[in-house]
């Protein structure tokens, strides 16, 4: 007796391999309920595995009282998919539904191989396959559909602009709410028509083999195909309406946007082609009640001609022979919509616009009347503070200083600004016999305090000063709670408040202890909670260590951008979180965005987004984690949209304490945006914008060979026409492929002021020297040229930092920082301060001292002696009157004291290395 499942029994060496067909019904069917309770299977377990991940969102969300928001996203999400999977399977199965009903009378024919029952059981056994598939098509599809809970929340909250498009007029909210939405749903629908059709002409082609017969297109394959292809031809037609709304965002010629070839050309073409395409879906169905087939191929073949060339061959001719010729004059009304809806979308319609004279000489006057200004100039980069932290701040080798943030708080009564930087722990440095799970997740928990320096001082041997510094913290703003449990830096996640002592910081006796006091983490009150974060970060030992309590917390997606993210995956976070010392307390303040790609008519960054709004401010505890988000811009209507959809999520701005209000900055990023697009975006005369008469740049520095961009910084400076400093975010342009300065644009940062944006345009008939100009200056002067060589002579190497273009009054001060940073260490030192103006460079060892200088008062150049030794009495150089030019003799005597300058230089490194 033969038990294999294959009709026939084994193959012989002269027979065909065995297929599919081959099985006797018996087994066919029992390999379909096989495969079909093994995918059930599978689904099963993804479930339970995707709910147990959201019971421990849900404790995280709730922890943090946002609990809300994660439901209003996974009931969207849950609903969206259901709906998907519904509507899916009532496409793709009432169709495979029609199928087996309309080969329901169908028998296997004489030629067939195979018995009329063999034959029955089959189709049975396909159904349950068929089953399967359209219910794994059906997941893939409806997944697809949840993931845009996003957009589909947003079109039912859609917010109105209140501004028409200038071709279609409609409200600009419908491109940003309403026609994403169309045409995903179009899509999606598009290729379920497509799976379906596959499907369904797979089930008639393995009925045809089964049958004993080939698969030809003949009832009721013709109609079922026919019936679907109308379907596609509908859903192609509403592509060809909804893509006249596309032209708005056409890069084609010189607009971006609707253009005279779009206008003329594209546009009525796609109206056309909208209604060719249902006048073939509507021969599509006439033809399944009797139309020859030629016909119907012929109807989709017109369509597809007619295409290629009302949409494509037309335009391309209309573009090359009537608009390239004559370019500027057919596009000018269409560059008007493009140059104002893109400055519209960029916030570039608020800029206010002024005139700065730009005088040459910063004189003793000027300087007197700026005191605020002056005593704020920034000496210190954040590149080498950073350095300089790292080597005497960390105290201990788990420690690391990660970026350096500007900011200005009140010091002694006076406007100070500062650079900080947090002293976050970097377990991993931890020596490789402490790499313990106790260690990294018990008791090396958090990072400790800041470093905070003023901006204008330098302690002896040119380190920076310290207005907070130490552990524990000492200096001239209390900071009661200096624990950095959430920061920028952090292990998957730390348990607190358990058996074990966290070390905090270390003391002058040893190392220091504390327990968490805190509210920040889920707590690990439960066997089963455990459980499940074990099965979270497949870690037993959450399961199985004696140190976890009940009171335990488990600590996780503490980096600042991480946690932000999670709460609001809507809204974009900008690079550059910073810290603020505010109640004795340490806060991050991160900013985050509303951006879009559908805002028409509007250029694209970087083919990225074309709408972008700093709408909202988020408040972290370094210590607790909570966090706060707060509306900084209540016009954006894509925020109001947000607002109308987790209603408890965001407050007021006015809301945030005072404390912490004086912080908030004009983001970096945001502001970068901005003035990229400005280059072009601040010629608004359609003539010039073409010719690109008045296109700016960034400026560039060069020094000792090395070429950079000035990119957007802080200052503490006063506004002409302002009777106070404050804090503003500032970039100079220069003309594009020239290096003088054109013109400034500040952001101004201080809450009564917040967001203004001032643009200061110089004279054109006034030549204003650009940063380039000032460090070739600064290499043409003899004195410091020498000083420099000398230095990089010993051991050292001289690093310049980024020169600052500083508005002070009428006038333009130029400053830049010089650092030695030894061979062998990163450690720089700041050595010298250059100050510039049209007429004079000068540099001397403090800032109090190139202010002299600058008014006359000292030597332009202080001499390198004060370097090494600060007490030795001074090398006697004649003092040169500021605009008077060197000789051949007087280089040449120069020459001479700086080699006697250098013997004294190496005598003295010789003493040192004898000591």
């Amino acid at each position: 007796m033969n038990d294999s499942p294959f009709r026939g029994g084994t193959n012989g060496p002269d027979q065909e391999p065995a297929t599919l067909l081959d099985l006797d019904p018996a087994s066919l069917a029992r390999y379909a309920r096989i495969a079909f309770t093994a995918l059930v299977g599978l689904i099963a377990l993804y479930a339970l595995n995707w709910a147990l991940g959201f019971y421990t969102d849900w404790l995280w969300f709730r922890q943090l009282g946002y609990d809300a928001v994660l439901v209003k996203i996974i009931a969207s999400q849950f609903w969206l998919f259901t709906a998907g999977l519904i509507l899916f399977l009532a496409i793709a199965g009432g169709n495979i539904y029609l199928f087996f009903r309309m080969t329901r009378g169908m028998r296997v024919l004489p030629s067939s191989q195979f018995p009329q029952e063999w034959y029955a059981t089959a189709r049975r056994t396909l159904r349950w396959i068929s089953l399967a598939v359209v219910l794994v098509f059906g997941i893939f599809l409806a997944e697809r559909v949840a993931g845009e809970w996003e957009k589909i929340l947003l079109f039912f909250n859609a917010v109105p602009f209140g501004e028409a498009d200038p071709i279609f007029e409609r409200d600009i909210s419908f491109y940003l709410f309403t026609l994403p939405i169309i045409d995903f749903f179009r899509t999606w629908l598009l290729t379920v028509l497509v799976t379906t059709i596959l499907l369904v002409g797979a089930l008639y082609y393995v009925t045809a083999q089964m049958r004993g017969t080939r698969l030809s297109f003949e009832e009721p394959l013709r109609s079922h195909v026919l019936g679907l292809g109308a379907g596609f031809f509908v859903l192609i037609a509403v592509g060809h309406w909804l893509s006249r709304y596309e032209l708005l965002y056409s890069t084609t010629g010189a607009v971006v946007g609707v253009g005279y070839t779009e206008a003329n050309a594209t546009l009525p073409a796609l109206s056309v082609m909208t209604v060719v395409a249902l006048a073939t879906a509507v021969l599509l169905i006439y033809a399944i009640f009797g139309v020859k087939d030629r016909v119907v191929f012929f109807a989709a073949g017109g369509w597809f001609a007619l295409n290629i060339i009302a949409t494509g061959v037309i335009p391309s001719l209309v573009q090359r022979l009537q608009v390239e010729p004559n370019e500027l004059a057919r596009e000018e009304q269409y560059l008007v919509h493009h140059i104002a809806l893109t400055r519209q979308a960029y916030g570039l319609d608020r800029v206010q616009n002024f005139s700065h004279p730009a005088l040459g000489t910063v004189d003793s006057r000027t300087l007197a009347e700026n005191p605020g200004t002056v005593q704020n100039i920034r000496l210190w980069d954040e590149g080498p503070l950073l350095e300089s932290y790292n080597q005497i701040q960390f105290f201990r080798l788990y420690y690391d200083f990660l970026a350096v943030t500007t900011d200005r708080y009140e010091i002694d009564g006076q406007l100070r600004q500062v650079m900080l930087s947090t002293r976050e722990l970097s377990a991993e440095k931890l020596p490789e016999e402490a790499q313990r799970w106790v260690n990294r997740q018990l008791q090396f928990t958090h990072g400790y305090g800041v470093a905070m320096t003023p901006v204008t001082e330098v302690d002896a041997g040119g380190r920076p000063a310290f207005f907070v510094k130490d552990v524990p913290p000492s200096g001239k703003l209390p900071l009661d709670r200096p624990e950095v449990y959430y920061g920028l830096k952090s292990l998957d996640y730390v348990v607190v408040n358990s058996r074990m002592e966290e070390f905090n910081y270390p003391g002058p006796d040893g190392p220091v202890y504390t327990h968490y006091a805190g509210a920040g983490g889920v707590p690990l009150s439960s066997f089963f909670r455990r459980l499940l974060y074990a099965w979270e970060f497949r870690d037993l030992n959450l399961l199985i260590s004696g140190q976890i309590t009940p009171e335990s917390r488990i600590q996780y997606r503490r980096t600042i951008p991480h946690r932000f993210s999670t709460l609001a995956p809507f809204l974009v976070p900008d690079r550059s979180p910073y810290v603020v010392v505010a109640d004795g307390r340490l806060f991050w303040i991160q900013d985050a965005y509303t951006m879009t790609d559908r805002f028409p008519y509007s250029a694209r960054w970087r083919d990225s987004f074309n709408y972008i709004r700093n709408s909202v401010k988020a408040v972290i505890d370094a210590y607790d984690g909570s966090v706060q988000f707060y509306v900084a811009d209540e016009t954006d209507p894509i925020l109001q949209a947000y607002r109308k959809i987790f209603p408890t999520m965001f407050q007021d701005l006015s809301e945030m304490p005072p404390s912490l209000e004086q912080h908030i900055r004009y983001p970096l990023d945001f502001f970068t945006f901005q003035v990229q697009m400005l280059l072009q975006y601040q010629m608004t005369n359609p003539t010039v914008f073409y010719n690109k008469e008045d296109q700016w740049d960034l400026p560039v520095e060069s020094s000792f060979g090395q070429h950079s961009t000035l990119l957007p910084y802080y200052i503490v400076a006063r506004l002409p026409d302002e009777d106070r400093e404050e804090f503003l975010l500032i970039q100079p342009f220069t003309p594009v492929n020239r290096h003088n300065l054109v013109a400034w644009i500040a952001a101004r940062n201080d809450p009564e002021n917040y967001g203004q944006l001032m643009l200061y345009r110089f004279p054109s008939g006034r030549h204003v020297d650009g940063p380039n100009q000032i460090e070739a200056r600064i290499d043409n002067d003899a004195i410091i040229s020498e000083q420099f060589t000398l230095w990089g002579q010993v051991g050292s190497e001289v690093s310049r930092g980024i020169l600052l273009v500083i508005p002070i009054g009428d006038s333009i001060l130029y400053a830049e920082p010089v650092f030695l940073r030894p061979d062998t260490l990163e450690f720089p030192e700041l050595r010298r301060i250059i100050l510039a103006d049209a007429s004079s460079v000068v540099m001397q060892p403090t800032m109090d001292r190139s202010i002299r200088a600058l008014a006359g008062e000292l030597p332009a150049v202080a001499s390198v002696a004060e370097l090494v030794d600060p007490d030795a009495p001074p090398i006697e150089v004649a003092e040169r009157p500021r605009t008077e030019v060197f000789g051949a003799e007087d280089l040449e005597s120069l020459r001479r004291g700086l080699q006697d300058v250098a013997d004294r230089l190496q005598e003295l490194l010789e003493q040192l290395n004898r000591r």
